[in-house]
C-alpha cells in the first residue's frame, strides 16, 4: 500500500472509527450534542481553510467520514439532531472565519 496515493482512504478509516468509538463512549445526550457541535466546528474551520489552498474533495471526505462514523455509535441520541448539531458548529464556524471573527494564527489578523 502506497500511502502517498491512499492517504483519504487511510484518514478516512481512521476518523470513521474514531467518530464511532467517541459517540458509544459517550452516553449522555448533552455531551454527545456538545461534542458534535464543537466536531462541526472544527469541520468548518477545515474547511475554511483548506478551501482554496488544497483540492478540497479529499477533506470533505475525511469529515463526512467522521460524521457517518458518528452516526454509527450514536445509540442514544437522535441522529437527526446529531447531523443539525453538526451543521450548525460547521456552518457557525465557517461563517465566523469568513467574516474574520475568527482568524487563523498565522494571519496579519491574528497579529494586532
Amino acid at each position: 500500500m502506497k500511502l502517498e496515493e491512499e492517504w483519504v482512504e487511510s484518514f478516512l478509516i481512521v476518523f470513521l472509527a474514531l467518530g464511532f468509538i467517541i459517540s458509544v463512549l459517550l452516553k449522555s445526550p448533552f455531551y454527545t450534542y456538545v461534542s458534535i457541535f464543537l466536531s462541526g466546528f472544527i469541520g468548518g474551520r477545515v474547511y475554511y481553510i483548506k478551501r482554496y489552498k488544497e483540492p478540497i474533495l479529499p477533506f470533505i471526505l475525511i469529515i463526512v467520514g467522521f460524521l457517518f462514523g458518528y452516526l454509527l455509535g450514536s445509540l442514544w441520541v437522535s441522529r437527526v439532531v446529531v447531523v443539525l448539531f453538526f451543521a450548525l458548529g460547521f456552518m457557525l464556524s465557517y461563517y465566523l472565519h469568513l467574516k474574520k471573527i475568527l482568524v487563523i494564527f498565522k494571519s496579519k489578523s491574528f497579529l494586532k
